[in-house]
């Protein structure tokens, strides 16, 4: 709680009383590499803010699966689509590494809004953050895995050893040859 109100400080100031009505709000959780936080079976009911790991979103289709955002610490980690509209996507969120998060359940957000209006302006700048690192995301995966992967490397740092082959290829719409490729020339620059 002490690492998400620094973060969220940096956002909005003068909520230091209210993190402990948020607490009431709040529950944190813990899940394994691999484990699914919402399936194509599900509606998205919560958002998450991730305090430690990557969670990644992926696109399950008919041909393949396709890996389409990445979540890192101090990101919330939603379906945006299943939240919003309270249906069920061809979407699920995966955790690509261990992970600790705080769940708020779409009933307690509407519930923390009634009671505590201040999170309100505290709720803009978390959107307005996350739109904003969603669309630098967007910019570093459309320069292509060529130009794109040093800067992806530094923007999420430990993501590199956590991705299959297949994951990045997906992530960045190119072939399982081109990443080989790619990450081994970007490790032979490094060295």
């Amino acid at each position: 709680m002490a690492r998400m109100k620094a973060d969220y400080d940096q956002l909005v100031d003068g909520l230091d009383a209210s993190y402990l009505k948020l607490e009431l709000y709040v529950n944190l959780r813990k899940a394994k590499k691999k484990d699914i936080l919402k399936g194509t079976t599900s509606v998205e009911t919560c958002s998450r803010y991730l305090c430690e790991g990557f969670v990644g979103l992926f696109l399950a289709g008919e041909d393949r699966t396709v890996l389409t955002e990445i979540f890192m610490a101090t990101d919330v980690v939603f379906d945006s689509e299943s939240y919003l509209n309270a249906s069920k996507t061809d979407y699920y969120l995966k955790c690509l590494s261990d992970v600790i998060y705080f769940e708020l359940s779409k009933k307690a957000e509407l519930q923390l809004i009634d009671n505590h209006p201040e999170f309100v302006k505290l709720g803009l700048a978390i959107n307005h953050r996350l739109i904003s690192r969603l669309a630098e995301r967007s910019r570093i995966k459309n320069l292509g895995i060529s130009k794109g992967y040093p800067a992806f490397i530094k923007a999420m740092p430990g993501i590199g050893e956590l991705l299959t082959q297949a994951e990045l290829a997906s992530y960045f719409n190119c072939t399982d040859r081109t990443v080989r490729s790619i990450v081994r020339e970007y490790k032979s620059r490094i060295k």
